[in-house]
């Protein structure tokens, strides 16, 4: 399998029919053709090999060879809690995130954060994430939560067996030394560009989170963010 795609229809009468933008990405860009045979995920972890037995502008139809839950996901739920970014970035660590496993990318407002999120930038999260599902082959698209303030997040970390905060000013623990190896669901929060306040990493504090250190040498809030994932995705195990 070279290309996934992405449909949430489901299969009625053994045939799978895929409409709107992703039917015109199979017809016109990937050129297939009557009889070919792609796979299509449904973004909840089912994946479908079917064989193309129309292929239109608009919608394209197959019948359904194969149906399986593909063990392409991370054993672990990561949650990635990211300050809005200014211009694009945001949905960059969101494209990169998603290729890496995470299960859900909560927009954060704090006191430094200069980018907004409004519906269209909303929206395009959602397409980012779509990407990154679909090139890395991953079968369940990452949720794209709201955007939250600080409160509203720190009211989150019990839902997570750990929850951790990156943050420049920590001059002790690296996240080598305070990630738990038996945790099963962990949240991570990276910061804005200009990042935390020091009131605010102890508000997050006081939630349950445990800050740590990037090392020494500073990282753009986008390059943390997903330097951050990948690490914690390695040390427990589902990364390489």
């Amino acid at each position: 399998m070279t290309e996934l795609y992405y449909s949430v229809a489901r299969p009625d009468n053994g045939r799978l029919a895929i409409d709107g933008a992703e039917a015109r990405h199979i017809s016109r860009v990937m050129r297939h053709r009557r009889g070919d045979r792609i796979a299509v995920t449904d973004g909840a972890g089912c994946e479908y090999g079917i064989e193309l037995e129309s292929v239109g502008t608009e919608r394209v139809v197959g019948r359904v060879v194969e149906t399986g839950v593909m063990q392409r996901e991370p054993a672990h739920r990561l949650a990635l809690a990211q300050a809005v970014l200014k211009g694009d970035k945001l949905e960059q660590v969101c494209e990169q995130a998603t290729e890496l496993g995470i299960c859900a990318l909560i927009p954060l407002r704090t006191e430094r954060t200069i980018g907004r999120l409004g519906e269209r930038k909303h929206s395009r999260l959602r397409s980012a994430a779509l990407a990154g599902l679909k090139s890395s082959t991953r079968t369940v698209l990452p949720q794209i939560d709201v955007e939250h303030d600080l409160a509203a997040l720190a009211r989150r970390t019990g839902e997570f067996d750990q929850a951790l905060v990156a943050y420049e000013e920590e001059r002790g623990a690296g996240l080598v030394d305070v990630i738990r190896r038996d945790a099963r669901s962990v949240l991570v929060v990276v910061g804005p560009e200009g990042g935390f306040t020091s009131d605010e990493v102890e508000t997050l504090k006081r939630s349950g989170m445990t800050s740590f250190s990037l090392g020494p040498r500073r990282l753009r809030a986008e390059t943390a963010a997903v330097a951050t994932v990948a690490a914690v995705l390695q040390m427990l195990g589902d990364l390489g």
